[in-house]
């Protein structure tokens, strides 16, 4: 599944940047989320040695994180903390990378030590609180996500939480909204509700299924059902996984609008939609 909407902390694209002209033209394509056109414009770049190399290197890094490549965005900011070891963004944004690869001790040691840096930036405290969550501690990361929220308020605010009834009916809500045409489609396949996703779900689809996503369809889509339906090993599930989608919503009235875009995504992938139909079928 595609990570979309966003997930735990997204990139941020300023955070070591200097003012080299070549540097704030690529920043300025990462801010109007031109990713793969900023990927290419950092490769000419250092190929031609044009603008600060350092710079370039934790861009390269923060564009690969935006990229959803988070393997190769932890090369690139542990090639920026070699030259620069106590560069606060680079140290955060490693954690993250390694959150993003299922990698939760090494990520927590990685993200305590982003904390401990006097610059620290507000991210990390974010990235801890979602480590804690993976834990099963779920007051001690939300005083985390609480400081992330007394720093930056208007780029984290309070998780918004619900309790597991709640959720449970705004998800009944939003699937009696669905068009006509595609509510066959969910009575087919049950959607499953869990605090956060397991990490056999991404068993041979680690570059795709991260621990931020918010639903994922586990199955065979309807397009490619026949033969392979009889050698599923797992039968057609919906997931949405309630801590992330609450993360990453500002307000009651847009977790209900992320519950429903969640399921409907989902539901586009079992019915075998590719990502630029669901929007004009009302799937999105």
């Amino acid at each position: 599944m595609e990570l979309e909407p966003e997930g735990i902390v997204p990139p941020d694209t300023d955070a070591v940047a200097g003012r080299d002209p070549v540097v704030q033209g690529i920043e300025t394509m990462l801010d109007e989320e031109r990713f793969e056109e900023a990927l290419e414009a950092i490769r000419e770049a250092m190929a031609e040695g044009r603008g600060n190399s350092l710079d370039l290197t934790f861009l390269l890094g923060d564009t690969y994180l935006a990229l959803g490549r988070a393997v190769d965005a932890e090369v690139q900011f542990r090639a920026v903390l070699e030259q620069d070891p106590d560069c606060p963004a680079s140290r955060c944004w490693v954690a993250m990378c390694l959150f993003l690869q299922w990698r939760f001790d090494e990520a927590e040691t990685a993200v305590n030590a982003a904390r401990e840096l006097p610059d620290a930036i507000v991210d990390s405290h974010v990235i801890l609180g979602a480590l804690l969550e993976r834990k099963g501690c779920f007051e001690e990361a939300e005083a985390c996500f609480q400081r992330a929220a007394a720093i930056s308020p208007e780029k984290y605010p309070l998780p918004v939480r619900m309790t597991r009834a709640e959720f449970d009916r705004e998800v009944r809500k939003a699937a009696r909204k669905l068009p006509r045409q595609f509510r066959q489609g969910l009575d087919r396949v049950p959607v499953i509700v869990q605090d956060l996703p397991d990490e056999s779900l991404a068993e041979g689809n680690r570059d795709e299924v991260g621990p931020d996503i918010l639903g994922l369809f586990d199955g065979v889509p309807l397009t490619e059902t026949g033969e392979l339906e009889s050698v599923q090993l797992r039968p057609n599930t919906i997931h949405l996984f309630q801590r992330n989608i609450e993360r990453v919503a500002r307000d009651r009235d847009d977790l209900v609008e992320q519950i429903r875009i969640t399921l409907y995504h989902e539901l586009g992938h079992y019915l075998g939609f590719e990502e630029e139909d669901m929007d004009d079928l009302g799937l999105a």
